[in-house]
């Protein structure tokens, strides 16, 4: 009977994870290849681009939470959708084939990349002397993140980053 229920729960496990597209788990929040913001008409996207994307939606995770549990900042879906509208829409012509020309992309950028909403609303709640990147440097170093193997590595030196597997 103990065999039988071993190969059971084997079984089950192995079917789980069968044909999983499970690309990462971010403090617990597993994202699939649908979540990372990349599109293509081709069948392949480098590994550099798709790990890039990879990155921003890891950072993107990590801060909005971090944002919302440490300072209670939240986002206007109307603000996000206008700001990340603006964005794609500037988009050069020529950069049109690029993969992360995306509305999914850009909703990204708009809270958490360089000119992101986000930073506006925590600059003025860090504690003094505290600089916008080491604090979300901290966040990503406490934060705990599983990748696939398949895609790469987190690693947080020299800075927290999915890296090539």
């Amino acid at each position: 009977m103990k065999k039988i229920l071993i190969a059971l729960v084997a079984t089950l496990a192995l079917g789980a994870c069968a044909g999983s597209n499970a690309v990462v788990t971010v403090d617990g929040v597993t994202l699939d290849l649908d979540d990372i913001p990349v599109t293509s008409d081709s069948s392949t996207i480098d590994d550099d681009t798709f790990r890039n994307a990879l990155n921003w939606v890891i950072r993107d995770q990590v801060l909005t939470a971090a944002a919302e549990d440490e300072f209670g900042i939240t986002f206007s879906e109307a603000e996000l959708n206008d700001r990340a509208a603006l964005g794609l829409s500037s988009v050069n012509p020529a950069e049109q084939d690029d993969p992360r020309a995306n509305l999914g992309y850009f909703l990204v950028q708009a809270r958490v990349g360089r000119d992101g909403l986000m930073w506006e609303q925590v600059d003025p709640l860090l504690p003094e002397g505290m600089s916008q990147n080491e604090w979300a440097i901290e966040k990503l170093n406490a934060a705990d993140v599983e990748v696939n193997a398949r895609y790469g590595e987190w690693r947080v030196n020299p800075e927290p980053l999915v890296y090539e597997p």
